[in-house]
């Protein structure tokens, strides 16, 4: 097969690896380019591959579990690093994000993956933002090899409990093999920062609605990750089924879900929210029908109405509507004058719809 044609398989088999918030399209004319958005509304087209799609595993989810039939393909180091240049060069991306099956060992394929990042990275001259996914069980030195290469790295969670990860993905497991190879990244990024080396960020996903679990263990795993792990992004990936796996028949996870996991997320990084901040239906699951933020705020009448003449940042954050861009507007346009109506935040991005019924001046 031409390079082309084994890109235009390997290529859309990287789609299932979130690396938005979402990935919201693809061009149809070159396999393997994907925009993604990235900083809220700024478009990254990036060429997003996988180093091969065989693999050992057999997830009762994935599009190239070992027991589904389906056309295998694999470039070699040389043959990766030369199609991201030719559509590099033809300024048709912006940059670079490689993933992987485990033909066999973790090692092996972080092998080829480090060996193209390299070829990328010293044959061709290429400076710009390189992803490569971490394999769960991966060596310390594979670990160092692409962090080294690369702006961010990442590994994938999948699911937040071992119960619901060992129905998912039976030759996987969270504590040998997500957090142990979590381990070890966050040790030589350590090692890195104190030798005052560059180091990349970290992310991980969450497969949302394949299993059983509940929008409470995403957010207690979620809040455990940022605080122990520094990771720089979680992302959550509604399922969808594929023919021809175990799963085939279970219906998709719904977006809305995906959405408020993504709402709660924000909560947790940006509004000094904690995972039991958040409001849960009894069955454990964000409220299909309101925002989190919202939830909380109704659920606790007590802390409102809020006063934006004298309310710290973090309290005006707690405000249905008021996000942190308007908080620090807010607190530089009161050091000027008294807040006194909702006509003088015009222009602040501010849903007043919704902080009407929380704040007064």
């Amino acid at each position: 097969m031409s390079l082309y044609d084994k890109v235009s398989i390997l290529g859309p088999s990287a789609r299932f690896d979130t690396c938005g918030p979402k990935d919201f399209g693809k061009t149809t004319d070159v396999p393997g380019v994907y925009h993604a958005k990235v900083g809220g509304s700024h478009v990254c087209r990036l060429f997003k591959v996988l180093q091969t799609n065989y693999c050992k595993n057999n997830c009762n989810y994935c599009a190239f579990r070992r027991d589904r039939s389906c056309q295998r393909e694999q470039l070699t180091p040389d043959q990766m690093a030369r199609a991201f240049d030719l559509v590099y060069k033809r300024r048709l991306v912006d940059g670079f994000f490689l993933s992987s099956g485990i033909a066999s060992k973790p090692d092996q394929a972080m092998e080829k993956m480090i060996d193209t990042a390299q070829i990328v990275r010293k044959k061709y001259q290429y400076r710009g933002y390189l992803h490569l996914k971490v394999m769960p069980g991966s060596s310390q030195n594979s670990i160092e090899e692409a962090i080294r290469l690369a702006n961010r790295v990442s590994l994938n969670i999948e699911s937040p409990t071992e119960a619901d990860l060992s129905l998912l993905s039976p030759d996987k497991t969270l504590k040998k093999g997500f957090f142990h190879t979590l381990s070890l990244i966050k040790k030589v990024i350590t090692n890195f920062r104190f030798k005052a080396k560059r180091t990349p960020s970290l992310t991980t996903q969450f497969v949302v609605g394949a299993g059983e679990e509940k929008d409470k263990e995403i957010l207690k795993t979620t809040s455990l990750l940022y605080k122990s792990f520094g990771l720089k992004r979680v992302f959550y990936s509604a399922f969808r089924p594929v023919d021809q796996t175990p799963l085939q028949d279970k219906p998709p996870a719904s977006l809305t879900r995906e959405h408020r996991l993504y709402q709660a997320d924000f909560l947790m990084r940006f509004y000094k929210f904690s995972p039991w901040d958040i409001p849960l239906d009894k069955q454990g699951n964000l409220f299909v029908t309101s925002d989190p933020k919202l939830a909380w705020a109704r659920q606790n009448p007590n802390i409102f109405p809020i006063n934006l003449n004298r309310a710290s940042y973090f309290k005006l954050l707690r405000v249905p509507g008021i996000g942190p861009v308007s908080a620090k507007k807010i607190i530089h346009l009161r050091k000027e004058k008294r807040l006194n109506s909702w006509n003088q935040l015009g222009g602040m991005r501010i849903s007043t719809n919704k902080a009407k019924d929380f704040a007064n001046f």
